[in-house]
């Protein structure tokens, strides 16, 4: 009986060591991550790579998402995670302090918007987030930069529109300070020099700011009317036939600077080609149809095409004034057509 009692005693320590012995049930690994990954218009989106990576201890998994954009893993140890998904022509996009479970109805959703790949806040180094910092500063500088320059900007417009453009001049130099190698102030500084009869200097800024956009139809227009203020036709032509092949819509109004400037330099026959160009380019321009009028109607051979353009003028010209001249013209214009 003694014997029997010890053997008991015995067989309960093997027993209560073999309770300690027995490892961890394997459910307590079967942790898991899933949810389902897909685009602003709610369409799935396949091949995303999911990264899921410990916070807390360093762990790494990587999953990718199914046909409908789903994603699973499963065996993850407990602990705290962060989720990072990542698709091409998507921006990317992370959950932070995720706690795996064994619910497989929770989930961890992501809407992808569209974008490039680039570099999280978390995932950059010192030097980066040094750089985007230095970059971020220098950026909030020249946004105030630029407000500052709208203003002065704006000052030195109003005062051009009362004339003072000597005083506008100088607010304008003001907002170049603040916003270096604009071409808006540049053609502004070019405008008021021009105003102020400094022309050459007046070209150079035209110049610089056509360097700066050389496809803005508007600097080339605005240089020649500079171009033929300062007697230089032929580069005028160019500037303005150089405008009009930059936009189209506005070819009429360049070709009738154009005129405007043979006509200035003595030049009618020129001018009236290109008051043509300009009628051709709109048929309803209806200052154009005066202006050759009058450049056509000193020469004999031309006094037809001459009667024609001033009677479209009465028909669709607005300036009282110029009318009135029109049909004073045409009245002394009729006979001379007859005349064989």
């Amino acid at each position: 009986m003694h014997q029997d009692y010890r053997r008991l005693v015995a067989f309960a320590g093997a027993l209560a060591l073999l309770v300690v012995l027995i490892p961890t049930p394997a459910t307590a690994q079967n942790r898991i991550i899933k949810g389902k990954v897909i685009n602003e218009k709610g369409d799935p989106i396949e091949g995303a790579t999911v990264a899921i990576q410990g916070t807390d201890v360093k762990r790494d998994y990587t999953v990718k998402t199914n046909k409908k954009g789903e994603y699973f893993y499963m065996g993850i140890p407990f602990g705290v995670y962060r989720v990072i998904v990542r698709a091409p022509g998507y921006q990317p996009d992370f959950a932070e302090n995720i706690r795996p479970n064994i619910n497989q109805d929770s989930e961890i959703p992501f809407t992808l918007k569209p974008g490039s790949d680039h570099k999280l806040a978390f995932e950059l180094s010192k030097a980066e987030m040094e750089q985007i910092k230095q970059q971020q500063e220098k950026a909030g500088q020249q946004k105030q930069g630029v407000s500052e320059a709208n203003a002065l900007l704006k000052a030195g417009a109003t005062l051009a529109e009362q004339g003072k453009h000597a005083e506008a001049l100088v607010e304008f130099k003001k907002a170049l300070d603040k916003a270096p190698d604009e071409p808006v102030i540049l053609a502004h500084i070019a405008s008021a020099l021009a105003n102020t009869n400094q022309l050459n200097e007046a070209l150079a800024t035209y110049q610089k700011a056509i360097a700066l956009k050389p496809d803005d139809a508007a600097l080339y227009t605005n240089m020649g009317v500079l171009l033929g203020k300062m007697g230089k036709p032929e580069d005028a032509k160019e500037a303005f036939k150089k405008a009009a092949s930059i936009n189209p819509a506005a070819a009429a109004q360049n070709f009738y600077n154009l005129g405007a400037t043979l006509v200035n330099s003595g030049r009618a026959a020129d001018a009236a080609e290109a008051f043509r160009q300009a009628i051709q380019a709109d048929p309803n321009f209806a200052e154009a149809y005066y202006q050759l009028g009058i450049c056509l109607s000193g020469n004999p051979t031309t006094i037809p095409e001459a009667l024609k353009a001033l009677l479209k003028y009465t028909e669709i010209g607005r300036n009282a004034e110029q009318i009135e001249v029109a049909k004073q013209l045409i009245a002394a214009l009729q006979p001379q057509a007859k005349k064989p």
